[in-house]
């Protein structure tokens, strides 16, 4: 029975979202295996828990007669804790930022998925728009020497699809899920951040005006409701 299930459950994953996954992460994972890509991050690999130890000070110690630290406080979610993880429970260095770049690029890419589906897209087209996200030449830019940039890039298409369902099925849920999702992949660069919530922002702003699909109501209510939640966060 157990089996059976198991079987069941992989018939209702889209074909395109397996093959996703595998692209995401299988050819980082046989790329070089063993040597750590140069980052601007690699203390995230040399001691995660003492940088996240010190990042709730401005100022640190350590680093000749003291310094001003540069977005330390950022990498307290989700970046360090996540190669704190898996330093504490034994994944060599280099595995850990195959997946964390993997992870990035699945994201981006089921993100995509997500958006569509919500705008009620249907057939190939929705894969073949995942794949060019995911694959998008911006990671080339990005992915090797300072990934955490790349997470407003991964979390756009969340965002957008976040507010269609905050706008289209109103309530608070939607919102402190966009919320989450903001603080997730916006605690480093505000400047990212900016530009990626522009894009949420110019659709609830087409919704009205162009595709009529929402009132001026319903939209300015998700919006406040996003606004208040987000501030939060």
């Amino acid at each position: 029975m157990g089996a059976t299930a198991d079987v069941r459950l992989l018939r209702r994953v889209p074909i395109g979202t397996v093959a996703l996954l595998v692209v995401a992460y299988v050819p980082l994972l046989l790329t070089r295996p063993g040597d750590v890509g140069a980052a601007t991050q690699t203390y995230l690999y040399l001691a995660p828990g003492r940088l996240l130890g010190r990042a709730a000070w401005m100022w640190d110690t350590s680093i000749g007669a003291g310094t001003v630290t540069h977005q330390n406080i950022g990498y307290l979610w989700p970046m360090g804790p996540y190669y704190w993880l898996l330093e504490t429970i034994g994944v060599p260095d280099w595995i850990a930022q195959r997946l964390w770049l993997g992870t990035i690029i699945a994201a981006a890419g089921l993100g995509v998925r997500f958006l569509l589906r919500e705008l009620r897209w249907e057939g190939a087209g929705v894969t073949v728009a995942s794949f060019a996200y995911a694959l998008s030449p911006y990671l080339l830019h990005y992915g090797a020497r300072i990934s955490v940039i790349l997470l407003p890039f991964a979390g756009l298409p969340w965002l957008g699809g976040l507010a269609s369902r905050s706008v289209r099925l109103g309530g608070w849920r939607w919102p402190a899920v966009f919320a989450l999702v903001t603080g997730t992949v916006g605690g480093v660069n505000a400047t990212s951040l900016l530009l990626v919530v522009a894009g949420p922002l110019l659709w609830m702003l087409h919704s009205v005006v162009v595709a009529r699909t929402a009132t001026w109501g319903q939209t300015v209510a998700a919006g406040l409701r996003i606004t208040a939640l987000t501030l939060a966060t």
